[in-house]
């Protein structure tokens, strides 16, 4: 085990190289004293931890060194690195709330603290008063920052990965609707000062972060087909999108172009109080007979909605709702959905189209069924093969011109 406690030329403080059998690699340690003894002090305990961690008997240093830190640094550090990466901002003040709250409450101290059955615990006690979403939301942020320190190597194993996530299907607090057609038109109808926002996220499915960093240079009403470019760091995926608005909002961009630069959206977009008086004016309730409400992001289901209602074919919805796949955007879809009611009416097709004509009194079984209404009747002539004019009558034989085969006694017996 070669081993040499030095100064470097020029250098007043003591390093340590060495090696350590079963391994090739040579290893450099800055000893950083100035006392030959401390020195080499150093250098035997530094030199027998990593014999210890080649044996498997010792975690690596820089586990060691991250389980002694306060899991408060690790979050700041997880933070910063979210920062550097570019995450929106909502994204990182969430983050930085939520996994303050859960240290908190659970009484975490260091990396060693957390345990599934800690944070099951938190759970169980925050089940009546937080939503099942909501808590979703909070195991995400932990699962995300246990991810990032085993990327990272200050921890051996994530023991967070496994916690499944609460069955938050039925128990939501609030769910939000679309508009429907006629409501979104009266909307913006008269809610002249923000017609244009209104418009802006309900004909595109933009989200609000996105609506708000819009700018006027991302938008080319002069092409030969005016388009809008959603450039990738303002959406929610980080992948860039093009959208083809309709006359009516081309009408509305072309009315508040000004002279084109700047934010399209310069006063912001309208708080979810300031929608709810705009809906109470037009006459529009806020929240239905169910309790589902419309807020602003119910803006984007409207948008999904509405493509519903003009039957775009779905794997086009999805892709113009920016959705990661179908069950997404299925989601947002009104429940008056195309799809749901084009179905019915097929089955209808098979079925009387009332109670009454099950008791119209016909022999056969077919003549219960009514044509359905709208559709023209024409009637059916039957061919005549009787006679020898028809083509197919020579190539049909008739029971007369069939020749019987005499009998030849008993027939055989066959068994069913």
């Amino acid at each position: 085990m070669p081993k040499r406690v030095f100064k470097q030329k020029g250098s007043r403080v003591y390093r340590l190289r060495y090696r350590v059998d079963g391994d090739s690699r040579e290893y450099d340690v800055p000893l950083k004293t100035t006392n030959k003894e401390v020195a080499e002090a150093k250098a035997r305990v530094i030199v027998e931890e990593k014999e210890k961690e080649l044996a498997g008997l010792l975690d690596p240093k820089p586990l060691r060194d991250a389980a002694k830190k306060p899991i408060a640094e690790h979050l700041a550090d997880y933070v910063a690195d979210l920062q550097a990466r570019g995450n929106g901002k909502d994204h990182i003040v969430h983050t930085r709330q939520r996994m303050r709250r859960l240290i908190a409450d659970c009484h975490w101290q260091l990396l060693h603290d957390v345990s599934a059955d800690s944070f099951a615990k938190w759970l169980r006690g925050q089940q009546a008063q937080r939503s099942a979403k909501t808590l979703n939301e909070y195991l995400g942020h932990l699962k995300a920052f246990f991810n990032w320190l085993e990327r990272q190597d200050r921890i051996a194993q994530n023991r967070i990965g496994r916690i499944p996530r609460l069955d938050a299907r039925g128990k939501e607090t609030f769910k939000r609707r679309p508009l429907e057609v006629e409501q979104f038109l009266l909307l913006i109808k008269y809610s002249e000062k923000r017609r244009f926002a209104y418009a802006l996220a309900a004909l595109t499915g933009l989200r609000r972060g996105e609506l708000k960093r819009l700018l006027w240079a991302d938008v080319h009403l002069d092409a030969p087909r005016p388009w809008m470019e959603i450039r990738g760091a303002t959406t929610k995926n980080k992948q860039p999108a093009t959208i083809f608005p309709v006359p009516l909002l081309i009408e509305l961009l072309k009315a508040h172009w000004g002279d084109g630069t700047g934010l399209v959206l310069p006063d912001g977009v309208p708080s979810v109080a300031t929608l709810t008086k705009d809906l109470t004016a037009c006459g529009i309730p806020v929240h239905d007979e169910r309790g589902w409400r419309v807020d602003f992001h119910a803006l984007r289901h409207t948008f999904a909605s509405l493509l519903d209602v003009a039957k775009v074919y779905e794997g086009d919805r999805v892709r113009m709702v920016r959705h990661s796949s179908w069950k997404q955007t299925d989601h947002y879809t009104g429940p008056n959905s195309n799809a749901l009611y084009d179905g019915m009416q097929k089955l209808a097709l098979l079925l009387p189209s009332s109670l009454a004509s099950l008791n119209s009194g016909n022999t056969s079984p077919n003549e219960g069924n009514v044509v359905q209404s709208g559709i023209p009747h024409e009637k059916v002539e039957s061919p005549d093969f009787r006679g020898e004019t028809p083509v197919l009558s020579k190539a049909v034989p008739t029971w007369e011109s069939l020749e019987v085969v005499p009998p030849r006694g008993i027939e055989p017996r066959f068994e069913d």
